[in-house]
Parts: structure tokens; C-alpha cells; sequence
């Protein structure tokens, strides 16, 4: 436990992992440890395609983006992510990120997931090892779940986020 702290703290001081993610991280190991014999039984299971850190954002369809803001400020007191684009607009939900996208019709656009060291290209190649279909534009990586709900991964940034 003590070699994957030191490692964190290094990735963390040559700048490969944002303050969220060494905190994330290091709770994570925490719970863990914590945990006890769960411990062991997860090291048995297969490792996953990526290791989520948090919800990221989530990002929906709206058909008016001034109303949706007043009734996120309003009832959730959500503040405006200035931004120089008018769609998405961003919304500070804690440290987290809701992002509203102008559309003819509501629905759920879709949910980024934080996953540390992220690369694009990285990320794509490793669903497609996986026998899944990513969706690439520029540093944007999303593929479906098994359901059809669109999911995105990336890193702390992703949506908008100040590190």
C-alpha cells in the first residue's frame, strides 16, 4: 500500500494526475484497505477496460437553454460556467459539471466518466479491444452501454471542470 501511495504522489507531482484524481485515488485505497477481505476477492476478478474515478458530467438535450438555467440556478442553485459558447452551457454542479445542449427534442445526451491518465486515441483502441464501437471527435471518446445509453470517457476536464 505504501509503493502505491508514493506512486500516486508522483504522478501527482510530475503533473499525470490532477489533485482530484490523487484525492479520488487515495480515498479509494483508503476504502479498500478498509474493507479488508474484499480486497482480495476484487484482485481476482478480471481487470476492466478502464478504472472509473467519478462521475465526470453529464450532459442533456434541452429545447430552451435560458429556461433550463433559471430552473437549475433556481431549485438546485447551479451558477453558470462562463464559457464563449452558447451550447452546451456549462453549469457548476459542486465539482462537478451539468451540461445543457440546445435540441429540438429533451433526453439524456449522455454521462462522462473520469478514468485517469486519459488519452483519446488510448482510449479508443482499448474499446475496441474490448469488442466495443467507440465514437472519436477530436478528444472526445464515447461508446454504448448495453442498454444504448451513450457514455463518454475522459479526464478531469472533460466537461468543462476546473482542475
Amino acid at each position: 500500500m505504501i509503493a502505491d501511495i508514493a506512486g500516486m504522489v508522483e504522478q501527482f507531482a510530475t503533473g499525470h494526475l490532477s489533485r482530484r484524481e490523487l484525492v479520488q485515488r487515495l480515498g479509494a485505497l483508503v476504502a479498500a484497505a478498509a474493507a479488508g477481505g474484499a480486497g482480495a476477492a476484487q484482485a481476482q476478478r478480471p481487470s476492466s477496460t478502464f478504472q472509473a474515478l467519478g462521475l465526470n458530467h453529464l450532459a442533456l438535450r434541452v429545447t430552451d437553454l435560458d429556461r433550463s438555467q433559471a430552473f437549475y440556478e433556481r431549485h438546485l442553485g447551479m451558477t453558470r460556467i462562463p464559457s464563449q459558447a452558447e451550447s452546451p452551457r456549462l453549469m457548476a454542479v459542486g465539482p462537478h459539471v451539468l451540461n445543457l445542449f440546445k435540441a429540438p427534442q429533451a433526453q439524456m445526451d449522455h454521462v462522462c466518466f473520469t478514468v485517469p491518465n486519459y488519452d483519446a486515441k488510448d482510449a479508443a483502441a482499448r474499446l475496441r479491444a474490448q469488442g466495443l464501437v467507440p465514437d472519436v471527435e477530436a478528444d472526445r471518446v464515447h461508446f454504448s452501454d448495453p442498454d444504448g445509453y451513450k457514455l463518454q470517457v475522459g479526464g478531469p476536464t472533460a466537461g468543462g471542470q476546473r482542475a
